[in-house]
């Protein structure tokens, strides 16, 4: 866009693609499958490595060293976290909580949530995250592989992610940060939206796209 220039942007590292499909981050730390479920919902399947520092150090450090979702809510879809192993820690409407394999949460719109993975398990967590409706795609999995991807790039450059370009991939995913004064939705309209669009900033790169068959 026309004052893009005025927004540097880092080099984007596109992700490893192993042979079962996961889509690989953070040098290793982290996997992904993307699942489109028959009834119209869409599953992540997410795994984070216990005993990698960008996953397995809990919550409360520097959120560009490692994979911590932000605190955060979503404008319609309904999210149901399914742990397989490890131990998910959650805070859920500044509520902390915790969940062993086999259990489940679901956490409806407008609800204040992050999650990590339990530094003390010492076992790598594996987590189906289902998210269902809303009128958009919203959580899919163009914005795992693009939101992920784009933290991995900056985390293994050791660059802080633009926030700019964080608001444009909430906006696009209908998701609201927490922020002072409680201006995460107009912070991503005016800065996420509008900002975004005129410094440059994308909610899909084609680093992050889904490779063409060859």
């Amino acid at each position: 866009m026309a004052l893009s220039f005025l927004f540097p942007k880092q080099t984007l590292q596109p992700p490893v693609i192993e042979s079962d499909g996961a889509w690989v981050f953070f040098g290793g730390a982290f996997r992904s499958w993307g699942i489109q479920n028959d009834d119209g919902s869409f599953t992540s399947r997410q795994i984070f490595a216990h005993s990698n520092p960008h996953t397995g150090a809990g919550r409360g450090i520097n959120s560009y060293t490692h994979v911590l979702t932000p605190y955060h809510w979503h404008l319609y879809q309904t999210e149901t976290f399914d742990v397989k192993s490890g131990v998910l820690c959650y805070l859920l409407d500044g509520k902390e909580g915790k969940l062993q394999a086999g259990e489940t949460v679901t956490i409806p719109p407008e609800h204040w949530h992050t999650f990590w993975s339990d530094p003390a398990s010492g076992v790598d967590l594996e987590v189906n995250i289902t998210v269902r409706g809303g009128p958009n795609p919203g959580f899919d999995e163009s914005f795992v592989r693009n939101f992920y991807g784009y933290l991995s790039s900056c985390t293994m450059q050791n660059i802080p992610p633009n926030p700019i370009q964080m608001l444009t991939f909430m906006y696009s995913a209908d998701v609201v940060l927490e922020m002072p004064l409680n201006i995460g939705r107009v912070a991503n309209y005016t800065l996420g939206n509008w900002v975004g669009w005129l410094g440059g900033f994308k909610s899909e790169y084609p680093e992050f796209a889904e490779p063409k068959a060859k």
